[in-house]
């Protein structure tokens, strides 16, 4: 149901109400609004400065240095050569380089929107081949690193070093300018990584432990979460199996669709059918000449995460992106962690109205707008109309 964003683009800054939800009375729906507006509340509480100089894993250590002593400790590596990328990395997200016997390294922080991650990608084979691990750490959270870093990247065989800043959030991110505030607790520390903790990967399925338990809330120690045969890193919805029922297609649809509009007096209030009979011979029509992803490794990086309760919605198959679905529970730990101020989009569980058979409400909540949807049976499907729409 994409086409709804070139009309909502139209109107910005502004609040439409259509028919609200007066059309369906529905009594677990009021109560999902309630969550829905303590939920989109970003609650920020700065941390002490111990919390801050405190490590956050027991693999990770850090001491303080004499900032004139570190600048004589010279990388004995040469300057590397202006280019693009580095093992598919681009070269202004790399923070440090470095080598050790065959072995080669590259600390850089990913390019998310909302919040960004340290990772380190290495190669044992003098770059031959390479594997890419999430180091655990999110940038700005507490540890800014130094690209002017003085140390080699290299402390040993199995340690990794870089000089950071270590710094605590302030105040946190808020319109009109969105940039949070940060106040210096140390400028002279050295942060050390344990690489076999940051590479285990227990369940060999290609994405480290820590990722997997911070990052997408999958199994470590099991390479199938959801047991549907695809392997976590390769399947697109790593967490859930696709009940393949006429409630996930339905989902699909409204996610992925791009469903003639019905033509109706009222422009705002948008409205499509859902053939389940040939759901998907038309899913494939509509979406063959949609321009493809680029399929590169920094976009490999990039999950999508909605936040939803609903069962249906979870097990829905991806169109070329990986989604993490989580519950509320699992959001707030996620936000706790990441230290975003972004809110990813929310969708309630489809509720049936009181009143009226075979016809249901959702409301779907993002960051800067928000819809609710009618949804009725049809002979040969579903109907879809957005009733109530805004814009922040």
């Amino acid at each position: 149901m994409k086409k709804n964003i070139t009309l909502l683009l139209t109107l910005p800054f502004c609040v439409i109400f259509a028919q609200q939800t007066k059309v369906c009375k529905c009594f677990q729906l009021e109560k999902v609004k309630d969550s829905i507006a303590s939920h989109s509340i970003n609650k920020f509480f700065p941390i002490s400065e111990e919390e801050a100089l405190n490590p956050p894993y027991h693999f990770v250590s850090v001491e303080f240095v004499n900032g004139q002593k570190s600048l004589k400790k010279k990388s004995h590596l040469k300057r590397p050569k202006l280019v693009k990328t580095v093992a598919d990395i681009p070269s202004n997200l790399i923070i440090k380089q470095g080598e050790l016997n065959d072995s080669k390294a590259i600390l850089y922080a990913d390019e998310r929107f909302d919040f960004k991650s340290y990772y380190v990608k290495i190669s044992k084979d003098n770059g031959k081949t390479w594997k890419n691990y999430f180091t655990g750490l999110i940038v700005n959270n507490n540890y800014f690193f130094k690209r002017n870093s003085q140390y080699p990247l290299w402390k040993d065989q199995d340690h990794l070093q870089i000089e950071t800043d270590i710094r605590r959030m302030i105040k946190s991110a808020v319109l009109p300018d969105m940039q949070p505030v940060y106040e210096t607790v140390k400028s002279n520390a050295l942060i050390t990584f344990d690489l076999n903790e940051i590479t285990k990967d227990s369940d060999e399925d290609g994405i480290n432990d820590i990722e997997e338990i911070k990052m997408l809330f999958t199994n470590p120690y099991s390479k199938d979460t959801d047991e549907d045969g695809i392997n976590d890193s390769e399947d697109k919805n790593p967490r859930y199996r696709n009940p393949n029922n006429d409630f996930s297609k339905l989902w699909e649809g409204i996610l992925y669709g791009y469903y003639e509009f019905i033509q109706k007096s009222d422009p705002v209030n948008e409205e499509f059918n859902i053939n389940l009979t040939t759901f998907r011979e038309d899913m494939k029509k509509q979406r063959e000449d949609l321009p493809s992803k680029r399929n590169n490794f920094m976009n490999s990086l990039r999950d999508k995460v909605i936040v939803t309760e609903d069962e249906y919605l979870r097990g829905i198959e991806p169109y070329d992106e990986k989604i993490i679905f989580m519950s509320l529970k699992e959001y707030s730990i996620y936000k706790t962690f990441t230290h975003s101020d972004w809110s990813d989009i929310f969708y309630s569980k489809m509720f049936q109205c009181d009143e009226l058979p075979d016809t249901y409400v959702l409301l779907v909540n993002a960051e800067t707008t928000g819809y609710t949807y009618l949804i009725k049976r049809t002979s040969s499907g579903w109907n879809v109309k957005v009733i109530d729409h805004w814009i922040a």
